[in-house]
């Protein structure tokens, strides 16, 4: 018999300790949720997308992801992809964040313990929150990839390479300030045509390019403070032409949310974009995809999420 509850778990996820941690999260899980539920370690990047899928065609009604928000960001493309096939459509998520930046969990509030996580999943009472689609070119092929936190490409994207590149031991704070510091000296800012919502295209020259689901990226930075996972809109935020010594002396103006008053940057609200640039960087929630970004669509309340 297929299990009711599925736990996809990252053992990789925040710089391999969760090899260590998930034995005892575990028995709290059980303890509290019974010993019926499933457990599935992921081992390749991309893994936690299949899992998903086959979980819920065999019936799972709740997937938890276990990890950080590039765990999520597979489930969340396994969940989406099952769904266009119109099967086992009130399954839910429930996410268990333990990663190097944990960003999603900051804006949609998700309890820290398995105690508490069980409550909210034996209660069962979901909230319908939106989610993003990007479209861009691979090899000359053109893919889709769904987004639940913040999609950006230019530095972002850049930087977010470097850190996935390198050790986190540091932490998901110092890992981030760290990538960002040797990242952006050498990075050059580059020309971006836009089109919102079927306005007249734009041209900008662009550091970054951010188009937020939630409010937060890079372990607690706030680059979109007013973004809504529930009003069917993304917050646009670009960074336009800065360089290193502006965008260093302000990173704690980003940290805080404090930024958009600044003559750089701009800011605004829509449902998709059609995009034109050079080949950029492509971060979805903390991961890199890929180059080329072509498009961005808000899918509104398309996730049931158990949240707190």
């Amino acid at each position: 018999m297929a299990a009711d509850i599925v736990f996809i778990v990252n053992p990789a996820s925040a710089n391999g300790r969760m090899r260590r941690w998930w034995k005892t999260y575990e028995r709290t899980f059980r303890r509290e949720l019974g010993p019926t539920f499933a457990v599935r370690p992921t081992d390749h990047p991309g893994h936690a997308i299949g899992m998903t899928r086959a979980a819920l065609a065999d019936g799972a009604t709740t997937i938890v992801s276990v990890g950080g928000d590039g765990t999520l960001n597979e489930v969340v493309n396994g969940y989406l992809r099952h769904r266009e096939d119109a099967r086992n459509l009130d399954a839910c998520l429930a996410v268990f964040s333990v990663g190097t930046g944990a960003d999603f969990v900051k804006t949609l509030a998700m309890p820290q313990t398995p105690a508490a996580l069980s409550r909210i999943i034996q209660d069962r009472e979901p909230r319908k929150i939106d989610a993003g689609l990007c479209e861009f070119l691979d090899g000359g092929i053109r893919r889709m990839r769904y987004f639940v936190n913040v999609a950006e490409f230019g530095s972002g994207g850049a930087v977010v390479d470097r850190v996935n590149r390198s050790t986190k031991i540091l932490g998901g704070r110092l890992s981030f300030v760290i990538a960002i510091l040797r990242t952006l000296p050498r990075y050059q800012n580059t020309r971006v045509a836009y089109q919102a919502d079927g306005d007249p295209s734009k041209e900008v020259v662009v550091n970054d390019f951010v188009v937020a689901n939630g409010r937060y990226f890079g372990a607690g930075l706030m680059p979109a403070p007013a973004a809504d996972l529930v009003d069917g809109l993304f917050d646009v935020v670009i960074f336009g032409d800065i360089d290193f010594k502006t965008a260093r002396r302000n990173l704690p103006a980003l940290r805080r949310g404090e930024h958009l008053s600044l003559k750089e940057v701009s800011t605004f609200r829509c449902r998709e974009l059609a995009i034109q640039s050079s080949e950029e960087m492509i971060d979805l929630d903390g991961e890199f995809v890929g180059r080329h970004p072509l498009r961005f669509a808000v899918l509104p309340k398309a996730l049931s999420i158990l949240a707190a």
